[in-house]
């Protein structure tokens, strides 16, 4: 039986194409499930879960504190990330994604490749039927933990912004000022040039752009 396909998070981290360790990450955890190498599975799903935390931790804090076991790294992204507006189901959603991450490590602390060395004839119980289920769990757990954090991105809060997260923004930006044409040909768009040569400008526009459809929102649903 070959477990070789693609990731569910390979489309998640498609639109972070400079979140180059992330891929490699989620390409690491593709090689082992496809050599149906179990320990080394276990390693990968633990490192992807620690990378993905760390990511989301980097992009909403200006201060997040990384150097932290995987259980105590993922609290911190539950202090800044609501998996869901409704209490009941964030209360079992958190429960169960703590029992992911929970399990997770442990398996990886007492099955994996890199966790220490066993006696030369030690047989490691985890079959690649168990490393299959460990590493597509960690997968689309990474896969959900990400969308939410893109979902809920605030450009206020946020620790790091990027310009594809906001497309809607940045086609009325074009539409306010000219674009650029290149002497080779094409064009860049007003939008991108401000993103990349002046981030703090565009960070404030986004905001005061993001206040005013919230305004328009509020009155709309009020009838005015």
């Amino acid at each position: 039986m070959s477990f070789a396909r693609t990731l569910l998070s390979t489309d998640v981290f498609s639109q972070s194409t400079d979140a180059k360790h992330l891929t490699e990450q989620k390409e690491r955890l593709e090689q082992a499930l496809e050599r149906q190498d179990c320990p080394l599975i276990l390693d990968t799903s633990k490192s992807l879960l620690e990378t993905v935390f760390k990511t989301i931790l980097s992009d909403r804090l200006s201060d997040a504190n990384l150097n932290q076991d995987i259980k105590p790294l993922y609290r911190s992204v539950r202090g800044c990330l609501q998996l869901n507006i409704n209490s009941d189901v964030n209360d079992k959603i958190t429960k169960l994604t703590n029992t992911i991450v929970h399990n997770v490590s442990e398996l990886r602390n007492t099955y994996g490749a890199a966790s220490h060395g066993d006696d030369g004839y030690f047989e490691n119980p985890v079959t690649p039927t168990d490393a299959y289920l460990i590493g597509n769990i960690s997968d689309v757990f990474c896969s959900y933990l990400y969308t939410r954090h893109k979902e809920s991105s605030d450009p206020i809060l946020a620790g790091r912004i990027y310009y594809p997260d906001y497309p809607e923004f940045n086609d009325w930006l074009d539409g306010q000022y000219p674009g650029y044409a290149l002497p080779t040909g094409g064009e860049v768009q007003p939008s991108e040039i401000i993103f990349k040569l002046d981030l703090k400008m565009y960070r404030e526009m986004l905001i005061q752009y993001s206040d005013t459809e919230i305004e328009d929102e509020e009155g709309e649903a009020d009838g005015v």
